[in-house]
């Protein structure tokens, strides 16, 4: 472990019994903040983040997508099994048909 540190000078009197030559930071540390601080580096770092937010952004849509696929072809199956029962010719069996579809529905539904 690298125990080289140096020291940087902090003027600032809201931190009561420190000295300044108390505030020391790890070796590294002057060129990570020097390196922050350029333009590019900010520049990459935000493409970096919108690139990430429009991927996070894609893939809630495509979920909106998927979800709304699936809806509409529950749909689609539920108004076709809802054709057939309209098509028996017997009334108690068209009843009992759409009886049975309006039960699987209220049971489906959270």
């Amino acid at each position: 472990m690298n125990t080289n540190f140096q020291s940087i000078k902090c003027s600032n009197p809201s931190l009561p019994g420190y000295e300044s030559s108390q505030l020391d930071l790890p070796k590294g540390w002057p060129r990570l903040t020097a390196w922050l601080n350029l333009q590019t580096t900010l520049a990459v770092l935000a493409i970096l983040a919108t690139l990430g937010l429009m991927l996070a952004f894609h893939q809630v849509v495509l979920g909106a997508v998927a979800q709304g696929e699936s809806f509409q072809q529950a749909r689609n199956l539920q108004n076709a099994a809802i054709g057939r029962c309209h098509g028996l010719r017997n009334p108690v069996e068209r009843d009992n048909c759409l009886f049975l579809i309006k039960a699987e529905v209220s049971a489906s539904k959270p």
